[in-house]
């Protein structure tokens, strides 16, 4: 039977708690997956602590196959769905599961399977890379237009044989899982062209099912693989990012993981008060502004990276200059007469 992707309407209301401040640098404690050993399949969350067989909190029994997934700077997730002949990009509900329709995929380089979609903070800029496991012409990198669902292959290929695995750090940087090699490749973002960093599976990994999260709160890579040697099985795992090594966390059963996407408790999520300011531009290069429309009196500000360390940019005359920081996510805490606020900021 054909499953169907339905477009919803909606409207969500935020109710703000003034006395409440957001915990930045928290780390994260659940990873959101889709597993397609089931048929239909589940989605739902597995604590990163684990245990990570099975599902820990099944949201719904009843899902599509997502294909890939990330938040972009406001917390949305989206997701690619295969409904042939087409991809769909979609927009995941994380209370019931539902994909909701955003756009038609088009600009997929023939013969490929679109299986990774991540967002990097740097650019505010969604990246996608395709699967390969014919081993014909290796993966292909793109930019995704979210807008129109059109992708942007950039380059002419990765040079890697087949990607299982993208996810993209705090600081702009692509890496990418071969199922081939099993080594941990890095991805210029410029030119598409991959790179060795190092093995993490010596017998390669399984061609399709495999995943990659930043928590960003650490910057820590985790990943969700599947060995090609006897049964299949998934195990979890973080991923030294210098080495490619792999440090085992957990098994995670004869399970295939399609969507596996670190649950951001304490990012994403517009804190208390922030209707009551406009900070902008986001991402930002060199200055950030600070509107107060309903003139609640500012205290101080202070900026935070995501290891909870003040920067010392300093806010003078609602400007604040970020121009010497590095690329990547940071947090920007207002304090109020009216309680703190905070909001994510991306320097570009």
């Amino acid at each position: 039977m054909k499953k169907i992707i339905f477009l919803f309407a909606f409207c969500v209301t935020v109710m703000a708690n003034p006395a409440q401040a957001q915990d930045f640098g928290r780390a994260a404690t659940d990873f959101y997956v889709m597993e397609t050993f089931t048929n239909p399949g589940q989605f739902g969350t597995i604590p990163v602590a684990g245990p990570y067989f099975p599902i820990q909190n099944v949201i719904t029994n009843n899902a599509f196959t997502m294909l890939g997934g990330d938040y972009n700077n406001a917390g949305v997730m989206y997701t690619f769905v295969y409904q042939a002949p087409d991809y769909v990009l979609g927009i995941v509900d994380l209370n019931t599961g539902a994909v909701n329709y955003a756009a038609t995929v088009s600009g997929i380089v023939g013969g490929q399977f679109m299986s990774q979609l991540s967002y990097n903070y740097t650019n505010d800029t969604f990246y996608a890379i395709s699967s390969d496991p014919n081993n014909e012409n290796g993966s292909h990198f793109y930019s995704l237009n979210l807008a129109t669902g059109v992708l942007t292959e950039i380059g002419t290929g990765t040079g890697i044989p087949n990607v299982v695995a993208m996810e993209i750090d705090n600081n702009g940087i692509v890496y990418a899982a071969d199922a081939v090699s099993g080594d941990l490749f890095t991805i210029d973002v410029n030119t598409g062209v991959g790179t060795s960093v190092g093995n993490m599976y010596p017998g390669g990994l399984y061609p399709v099912r495999s995943g990659f999260t930043v928590d960003h709160s650490t910057n820590t890579l985790y990943a969700v693989l599947q060995n090609r040697s006897g049964v299949i099985w998934s195990y979890f795992n973080t991923v030294n990012t210098t080495t490619g090594e792999v440090t085992e966390l957990g098994f995670g059963g004869s399970r295939k993981y399609s969507l596996f996407v670190i649950k951001e408790d304490g990012l994403g999520v517009e804190d208390q008060n922030l209707e009551s300011f406009t900070v902008y531009p986001n991402p930002a290069a060199n200055v950030l502004k600070i509107d107060n429309p309903q003139g609640a009196q500012i205290k101080g500000a202070k900026l935070f990276d995501m290891l909870g360390r003040n920067t010392g940019a300093v806010l003078i005359n609602g400007e604040m200059n970020i121009e010497n920081l590095s690329k990547g996510m940071y947090l920007l805490q207002i304090e109020t007469e009216n309680g703190t606020a905070t909001k994510k900021i991306v320097k570009k």
